[in-house]
């Protein structure tokens, strides 16, 4: 655990002090601000803050900002060597896995907070409808969305050290094809010529269980299930035991 510890303390100074993270944080802010500015004048039917968060899309775009951002920060661990200096101990790999999680989760909840600020702050400027807020529905949503980005972070930074080559590359294409949902609308698309028993185990019994699908949930204001917790979770472990496999089974990669 203190290799933990000291991992998660190396990587969150990095995070914090390196020279993207202002830039990173300004476009969070602004691109937040933008949304809002663009489409109030059409949420007059918003009745909670959480419907407010919903139309300005918070989730759907800071997933993305969010899986681009740190996918490509951690894989520059790999791009440049600085990975050989972090993992120099027993089960020290394990450990690069379990901090680049943390830190993974850090950066999302204080993202999606971020979000959720900014857009409350510029619908109140631009004169937005009152609406009710319920801190137990906000808390919910902030957890679930934060989790999600941190699942589309880490799925891309399992793809990157699996892939054996251009981790910087690998990390923003597997990135952009993730938050995009490419691979959602495909099986969607490609689910109707299957027969219709295998058709309806995809659509109903895997595609609702798919990142892009509660990423849907939650832009469209569904109510918070608590087996979303449950998925959530299970890619996380899923994604930290490939990553901290891979590492174990490859010679860490240098430039």
């Amino acid at each position: 655990m203190r290799t933990v510890g000291n991992l998660v303390r190396a990587q969150w100074f990095r995070l914090l002090h390196g020279p993207s993270s202002g830039p990173f944080a300004l476009t969070l802010v602004a691109v937040a601000g933008f949304v809002v500015v663009q489409f109030t004048a059409y949420w007059d039917d918003c009745g909670t803050f959480r419907a407010v968060l919903g139309r300005a899309s918070v989730v759907e775009v800071y997933c993305v900002f969010v899986a681009l951002y740190l996918a490509a920060f951690f894989a520059e661990d790999f791009q440049y060597g600085t990975v050989r200096n972090l993992m120099v101990g027993k089960g020290s790999r394990r450990a690069w896995a379990l901090s680049a999680l943390v830190v993974t989760f850090g950066c999302a909840l204080g993202a999606m907070l971020l979000g959720a600020v900014v857009t409350g702050v510029v619908y109140g400027l631009m004169g937005g409808a009152p609406v009710a807020f319920d801190i137990g529905e906000l808390a919910a949503w902030w957890l679930v969305a934060s989790l999600l980005a941190t699942a589309f972070s880490v799925v891309a930074v399992a793809m990157t050290v699996v892939v054996p080559w251009a981790p910087l590359t690998t990390a923003v294409v597997a990135a952009t094809l993730l938050t995009s949902g490419l691979g959602y609308w495909f099986c969607q698309a490609a689910a109707v010529g299957l027969p219709a028993p295998l058709a309806s185990f995809v659509t109903e019994g895997v595609l609702p269980l798919t990142l892009t699908a509660l990423r849907l949930s939650l832009l469209n204001g569904a109510p918070i299930e608590p087996w979303w917790f449950a998925d959530l979770a299970l890619v996380l472990v899923a994604s930290v035991i490939i990553i901290a496999a891979a590492l174990n089974r490859k010679e860490l990669r240098q430039s």
